[in-house]
């Protein structure tokens, strides 16, 4: 097992023993087991699988939307500090289908390269919720 810490800036999102974790990074997805090499690495904007059990089916994986930060592997001990992390089970489809068509509407009417920035954030945030959702959805179902 791997101690998986997962800490945002409102706090901690998850602190236990684990079988495996998913990780989105610049270089692709990476799988963390136990005895996994010492590691430092970035975590890009994705979405961020926990395996609790060896057991476990797809079905039965945790699912976060995460949003950029930093990873940390060491004797058995993954730390991940994020921006920011939604457990699949908090998000709420069709909120998240309504962020998206708003903030397509904000970067349309970007006015200056700021509000067009801003806009692209968060059409990212909620093309990453949305991917969680369906995620699930699609594991679930099998």
């Amino acid at each position: 097992m791997i101690h998986l810490k997962l800490v945002s800036q409102t706090g901690l999102k998850f602190d236990e023993d684990v079988y495996e974790v998913i990780i989105p990074t610049s270089d692709g997805q990476i799988a963390v087991l136990n005895d996994h090499m010492p590691l430092v690495t970035s975590i890009q904007a994705g979405v961020l699988l926990v395996r609790r059990s060896s057991k476990d089916p797809d079905s039965r994986l945790e699912m976060f939307a995460t949003y950029g930060g930093v990873v940390e592997v060491k004797d058995n001990q993954l730390n991940i500090l994020v921006d920011e992390a939604d457990h699949a089970d908090s998000i709420d489809q069709a909120q998240a289908e309504l962020a998206y068509d708003k903030a397509l509407e904000l970067k349309k009417n970007a006015q200056d390269e700021i509000s067009l920035n801003h806009a692209q954030e968060l059409i990212d945030r909620s093309q990453i919720r949305l991917q969680v959702v369906n995620l699930r959805k699609h594991l679930t179902k099998k």
